[in-house]
């Protein structure tokens, strides 16, 4: 059983227009990647902004973040951790005052695409034969749950960005049936 998806997947399923089009559509989260953050001052050249995508994509945190990019969280599953983010609110203190960086909790933006029967496609369970078959996902994807996991001194919380529709009525069923 696989502890990661190949990064060489990650960048195919997951690539720049992907990021573009979801920062765009991003509330309440910022992504840490540098294009993202220096958006304004790129605008008008998007070559330059998709290089710095990618030369931040390449390095050595991405590197280990995709070395087991797969992780279990309750009452999600598994979820595909695609990159680092912070709340909006907090993309000063990181930027800018090194001594409260460590006072916001790690956020890893996530995601998990369902197969038509419901089941979760990224997973330790699924064979890489299985992945290198799946197409670049579009961020409105109506079967993509997006969300940000948020690492806390209690525990990881959830900020749900996205989830299909029969899969947040599974979740809340179960959690109303008390099966969770």
């Amino acid at each position: 059983m696989p502890a990661n998806i190949k990064t060489e997947h990650v960048n195919r399923m997951f690539p720049f227009e992907f990021y573009d089009e979801l920062s765009e559509n991003l509330k309440g989260f910022t992504l840490l990647n540098p294009a993202f953050i220096l958006r304004d001052q790129l605008k008008g050249n998007a070559e330059k902004h998709k290089e710095l995508f990618e030369q931040s994509r390449a390095n050595n945190a991405m590197t280990t973040l995709n070395q087991n990019n797969l992780m279990q969280v309750e009452p999600f599953g598994d979820l595909l951790m695609l990159d680092v983010c912070c709340p909006s609110d907090d993309i000063d203190t990181i930027l800018n005052q090194r001594d409260k960086r460590s006072q916001s909790p790690l956020s890893i933006f996530v995601a998990q695409l369902y197969d038509s029967t419901g089941a979760p496609v990224f997973s330790k369970d699924v064979t890489e034969e299985s992945i290198k078959r799946i197409p670049e996902v579009l961020w409105d994807d109506p079967n993509l749950f997006l969300g940000v996991v948020m690492f806390t001194e209690k525990e990881p919380r959830v900020a749900v960005i996205k989830i299909p529709k029969r899969i947040e009525g599974q979740l809340f069923e179960n959690i109303k049936d008390g099966k969770l």
